[in-house]
């Protein structure tokens, strides 16, 4: 008898099939061109297609409608997962496309409408900003924060921390304003691109057959 590999052998036994069977829900916002010491959590494309390797490896994926339904009739295989994505980001189309395409798995997207054609959310927007801010240093005392260091990856991220954490509360309208008279102070141009086109989305649509 063939012994079940390490991980696949957990897998079954932490989800088997029928009534019993636990769903495996992976949620991915972005997968980027390359490592980024700003988003340290965000996969690139090396990692995503290391994720999804594993995933076609040891796992049934389903697309997830059908794993919803076959959760509520207790009809999953064994190890059932599905894989979602958040946002709408533009490299969902560019770079996670490819990798699911390649190893024939199905993935669900969740597109924020509002942020198509060159929005751009709020989170981002600040760690745009401040990826941007020029020199060691930064004067925030236009929103009460005062000089902030920004020389190194580290300073850079903890700034980010506590602009969100400042903005965090106000009104969505004000705080997108604030942020983007900052980025004009400091002379800095914000990216339009990080987020799907209509477009696009009518070409991530076609090619996963919605």
């Amino acid at each position: 008898m063939k012994s079940l590999h390490p991980v696949t052998l957990a897998a079954t036994m932490g989800s088997p099939a029928g009534k019993r069977a636990q769903l495996v829900i992976t949620i991915f916002h972005r997968v980027l061109d390359r490592p980024d010491p700003l988003l340290p959590g965000v996969p690139d494309i090396t990692r995503f297609q290391w994720q999804m390797k594993v995933l076609a490896d040891h796992f049934n994926v389903l697309p997830l409608h059908e794993a919803a339904r076959r959760l509520s009739e207790g009809s999953h295989p064994a190890r059932a997962a599905a894989i979602t994505f958040d946002d709408g980001y533009a490299d969902n189309l560019t770079n996670a496309l490819p990798v699911l395409a390649n190893l024939d798995l199905p993935a669900t997207f969740f597109v924020a409408t509002d942020y198509l054609d060159g929005g751009r959310m709020f989170n981002d927007t600040v760690i745009e900003l401040v990826r941007r801010v020029p020199g060691e240093s930064a004067d925030f005392s236009a929103i009460g924060l005062g000089i902030e260091a920004c020389s190194s990856i580290a300073e850079r991220k903890t700034l980010i921390s506590k602009l969100i954490g400042h903005f965090k509360y106000q009104p969505s309208d004000q705080r997108r304003a604030a942020v983007e008279t900052m980025a004009s102070n400091f002379g800095i141009t914000l990216p339009t691109n990080l987020m799907m086109t209509t477009d696009q989305l009518r070409k991530l649509a076609a090619a996963r057959g919605a």
